[in-house]
């Protein structure tokens, strides 16, 4: 055989099975899909429902405490916002002032 007849042969195989085992695959997800989609939904119990209220009330209570430590956050970040400059020309004075060698350290 030619090795160009022998590379198309190879090609094409290639492109066959790929082609096939892409159909399979297909063919199995569209089974699975019918199989899980046929299936009736399960009806609620008394427990299902009293589940569901724990729930509930579990996800509104930590949704409050979430928003307290935001307050919190905000509340400090305010603080420390209008400390800040005030600490800071403190800190800037203290460090233009010459110290007793004379020399003068710059706040850079």
């Amino acid at each position: 055989m030619d090795g160009d007849i022998l590379a198309f042969a190879q090609v094409m195989t290639v492109i066959v099975m790929s082609t096939a085992s892409f159909v399979v695959i297909g063919l199995g997800t569209r089974a699975l899909w019918n199989r899980g989609s046929s299936k009736q939904p399960s009806t609620r119990t008394p427990s299902d429902d009293a589940r569901m209220e724990r729930l509930e009330t579990a996800v509104d209570t930590i949704a409050i405490e979430v928003e307290r430590i935001s307050e919190a956050q905000r509340f400090m970040v305010g603080l420390l916002s209008e400390a800040l400059p005030a600490r800071r020309a403190e800190r800037v004075a203290e460090l233009a002032s010459p110290d007793k060698s004379g020399r003068v350290i710059t706040p850079y």
